[in-house]
């Protein structure tokens, strides 16, 4: 009768966690895997590692996320929301479209050199065995983000309003951003380099590009 017992209690196992638990959890491992990431780089965490400080298995830890790359994706949600609301704080309000535009890729410069950390994370990975629906997933962040719907949305007015002689405001916009993510990673990644002051190399730069865009 008691083999009977321990045998019904081991099928039964644990009963099942709430939704408010496993929320919890997946939250708890988010946190972990991004501060591990943070302060020991990608390539350098594991699984076992992420579990190990979480406190859980590694099995546990897959039954919520399907690899350590698909913890990425919570990460960049977190660090671009992060981005918006440092460009919130530092950009002025009532400003003109291309005024936004402006202020908009100062905060973005400002923002990573304040945290290279988090750069680090967002675009030092080279991960082969990322798929191309993560590649995909990982654009739909960033360009949904809303720190870039408030950057592209201006580019559009102003194409629109003929303000630039290019009316694909897509393009502008990615020429833009391709513009000052050089002065970034130049400075954050060429150290060799006494660079000039990056508040005058990004001044130059913008005014350039924008007065060239307005050009007829």
């Amino acid at each position: 009768m008691d083999n009977a017992n321990n045998i019904a209690k081991r099928k039964q196992g644990r009963p099942p966690k709430s939704p408010e638990e496993q929320a919890a959890i997946r939250n708890r491992i988010i946190d972990v895997a991004k501060e591990l990431f943070l302060n020991d780089g990608f390539e350098q965490v594991s699984v076992r590692k992420i579990a190990a400080k979480v406190g859980c298995t590694p099995r546990t830890l897959y039954y919520y996320f399907e690899n350590k790359r698909s913890l990425l994706h919570f990460i960049w949600v977190d660090i671009f929301a992060q981005l918006a609301d440092y460009a919130d704080e530092h950009i002025p309000s009532n400003l003109s479209p291309k005024e936004i535009i402006k202020a908009s890729l100062q905060a973005y410069v400002s923002y990573w050199l304040e945290h290279p950390d988090r750069f680090r994370v967002i675009f030092s990975i080279e991960d082969l065995n990322s798929t191309p629906d993560q590649d995909q997933d990982a654009s739909r962040i960033v360009l949904e983000s809303r720190f870039f719907q408030r950057l592209f949305t201006a580019v559009e007015t102003c194409c629109q309003q003929n303000m630039f002689t290019e009316d694909n405001h897509e393009l502008v916009g990615h020429m833009l951003m391709c513009s000052v993510q050089g002065i970034v990673n130049n400075v954050l990644t060429i150290k060799q380099i006494p660079w000039s002051p990056v508040d005058q190399l990004l001044n130059l730069q913008l005014d350039g590009l924008l007065s060239g865009l307005a050009q007829h």
